[in-house]
């Protein structure tokens, strides 16, 4: 085969040919329907004059990779060019081998290539078909597990000897495109464990959020769609949009801060013709900043090292004034140290959440770190609530609670939701080091509550456990739906990001004994990427800010921004899972059907507890199915009581609720028939439930 050795004949070949690489970028999408999404899809990309895949992926394999050899051995497949379908081939073993359609080997998805026994030691080829009308430079992402070689009409375009797990989007490679039929080359070697595969290719930002949006439409990929529809906001491929903080404006422009330094204005975000969506640079040279508030004109902006008013005194939308309001918390350089807010209280005052550096046990090498700090109007810093560990982020809600999500990790169980009151102590030892009654002889041992060494420092439970493996890895901020209905039948209701599974959950609160409790369910997965920062838009639309940031995350982009909207029609859910003194009560967003409500049949429920400990993160421990003795449906339809015995409704545990069996009037299952609530307190007497 030919030998490529750098990119530059690249650009020159393509312009050469009279096509310059910005040309794919400035079409027009000619969207064209068919009977079916990938139909819609090819038939779109044609009709719109851009390459595109056909066809499936055939394999050949395996061959030897015996102590790694296989990246540099040339077997004869990579001779062969355009590679002969029909032809067979002496592989590992000596034992003949052909290519094979690879049915389960699909785009934009990563694939487990167990395409034969034993892929262990052993290296595959994948060839794929791409069609494009006219010479192009078009962006491609592979993933590997684990080396990975690539050539295109003979050309190598890319090889990379590594040893890892396949991810999406782990390379980045221009593909030069000739007019009429290509072909893809593909040779995955793997050393242990399972063989993987990702490939993508990537679309002009602008083009690809407009097919998307269209293919939604007609096409909804999975039952959530229906209900709530996700957009991309195409974002410019020269910026690296990795985001930290969202806030909308009072005339209806974003601003997006990224952890690289960068606040980014855009304008129109919200529109349908997404040539209108423009990005603006607002400000450049900020430390990691993490969160921001608007107030007024003023923007307040998180920082690593301070909270800054940042403000565009001219109004050019272009920041011209940077004022420090505090810097009083620590600092020491740690990668870890974080500073997440700030959120502003009805009081004009602000709450940061610090982060702990990255060492287990009792280490915080910096001043403040691990707590909640509250700055006042005149810049004072005052030490609020300590034990945080990883408080991705904090906000107030609408009554002026401030809660915040932690993540789990050593002394947290879970990723949890948690109610923020002065002076409480939420479980992380580290910030013990900057609390008074602290001493550094004594650090609990593994399993041991702190409060067994000082009962003055009880730890505090959180209002709500997040499910670690079925719900929420990472969970980020937490938002109040109060746009009056705007978003659904959620109103008053707290939606939080969940980073690593690029999802949004949803959290029912209740105040019970004085103290935020309640339960969280699924709301809507499906995004490009891990979801970290959430703001409402006045006429409904949730916007989304995304990242993975080095740490990965379901979806396939490294980082982006989309919205969610309402589509009208109300999903059948459990919109309420509320404790009473008989059990538990359950509200529906539309009414059941009475026969399979009222049958206890049609749920399940359990408790289960975690462990306190130095350890990362606990399993869900004492695991205890929990009776329902009796299911009444009251007159409206909407609501449900689950009569569970007096004994077995136990505070410090979480219930797990399955309703699979129950059906709408209308004969659907629920959309999200499993919730989980965290019982902290039982209620003395039936009263209705305050929320937030």
């Amino acid at each position: 085969m030919k030998r490529l050795t750098g990119y530059g004949f690249l650009l020159v070949w393509l312009c050469a040919a009279g096509y310059p690489p910005e040309a794919l970028a400035q079409r027009q999408l000619h969207y064209v329907r068919k009977a079916t999404r990938q139909e819609t899809i090819e038939a779109t990309l044609a009709a719109t004059g851009l390459p595109r895949a056909v066809g499936p992926w055939y394999f050949l394999g395996p061959f030897d990779n015996v102590a790694g050899t296989g990246f540099r051995t040339e077997y004869p497949p990579e001779r062969d060019w355009p590679p002969d379908l029909k032809r067979t081939y002496r592989g590992r073993a000596g034992q003949e081998v052909r290519w094979r359609k690879a049915v389960r080997v699909l785009d934009n998805q990563v694939n487990n290539l167990q395409l034969y026994p034993n892929v262990e030691n052993s290296c595959v080829y994948l060839y794929r078909r791409l069609v494009s009308p006219r010479r192009a430079l078009v962006t491609a992402t592979f993933g590997s597990d684990d080396t990975i070689t690539v050539w295109v009409n003979g050309y190598k375009v890319l090889a990379r000897d590594v040893e890892r797990a396949v991810a999406p989007d782990q390379d980045e490679v221009q593909l030069p495109l000739k007019k009429g039929v290509n072909h893809l080359l593909v040779k995955i070697c793997n050393h242990g464990g399972p063989m993987g595969f990702y490939f993508a290719l990537r679309l002009p930002a602008r083009l690809e959020a407009e097919l998307q949006r269209r293919l939604e439409e007609d096409f909804p990929s999975d039952p959530e769609s229906l209900y709530y529809r996700i957009y991309t906001i195409p974002v410019p491929e020269d910026i690296v949009l990795e985001v930290g903080g969202l806030v909308v404006r009072p005339d209806g422009k974003l601003l997006v801060c990224t952890r690289r330094g960068e606040i980014w204005l855009v304008e129109n975000p919200d529109a349908d013709d997404l040539s209108r969506v423009r990005f603006r640079l607002f400000a450049s040279g900020l430390h990691e900043p993490l969160g921001m508030t608007l107030v007024g004109n003023d923007l307040y902006v998180c920082q690593r090292p301070e909270l800054t008013l940042v403000r565009d005194t001219d109004g050019d939308d272009r920041a011209d004034e940077f004022i420090t309001i505090s810097d009083a918390w620590g600092l020491s350089g740690d990668y870890h140290e974080f500073a997440f807010g700030p959120a502003r209280a009805p009081d004009g005052s602000f709450f940061v959440a610090l982060n702990v550096g990255f060492q287990w046990g009792h280490q915080a090498k910096a001043p403040w770190r691990g707590w909640c700090v509250r700055i006042t109007p005149d810049g004072r810093f005052i030490p609020w609530a300590s034990g945080l560990r990883s408080p991705n982020t904090i906000a107030v809600a609408p009554d002026g609670t401030v809660f915040y999500c932690d993540n789990q990790g050593e002394w947290v169980a879970a990723c949890k939701l948690v109610e923020v009151r002065r002076g409480e102590f939420y479980g992380h030892v580290a910030s013990l080091r900057w609390h008074p009654r602290w001493r550094e002889d004594r650090i609990p041992q593994k399993g041991q509550r702190y409060d067994a060494l000082d009962p003055s420092l009880h730890v505090t439970p959180p209002a709500v456990w997040f499910p670690y493996a079925q719900l929420s890895q990472s969970a980020s901020e937490p938002v109040w739906d109060v746009t009056g209905g705007k978003f659904g039948p959620f109103a008053g209701q707290c939606f939080v990001g969940e980073q690593t599974k690029s999802l949004i959950m949803r959290v029912d609160l209740e105040r019970v004994g004085g103290r935020y409790q309640g339960a969280c369910f699924a709301f809507r997965s499906g995004f490009q990427c891990g979801v970290n920062r959430l703001a409402f838009a006045p006429d409904g639309t949730l916007y989304v800010g995304e990242t993975d940031r080095g740490w990965g995350s379901v979806g396939g982009k490294p980082y982006g921004l989309q919205r969610v909207v309402f589509t009208g029609r109300v999903p059948f859910e459990i919109k309420h899972f509320r404790v009473k003194p008989y059990g538990f009560e359950l509200t529906f967003t539309l009414p059941v059907d009475r026969r399979t409500a009222a049958s206890v049949e049609s749920y399940s429920l359990e408790s289960y507890t975690y462990h306190y400990w130095s350890t990362y993160g606990s399993p869900e421990i004492d695991r205890r199915p929990v009776s329902i003795t009796r299911a009444e449906v009251d007159a409206s339809g909407l609501r449900v009581r689950l009569h569970v015995p007096r004994d077995q409704l136990r505070t410090g545990r979480v219930y797990q609720l399955t309703a699979a069996g129950v059906r709408s009037a209308e004969g659907n299952p629920l959309l999200h028939p499993e919730g989980f609530y965290t019982l902290n307190r039982l209620p003395t007497a039936d009263t209705a439930a305050a929320r937030p």
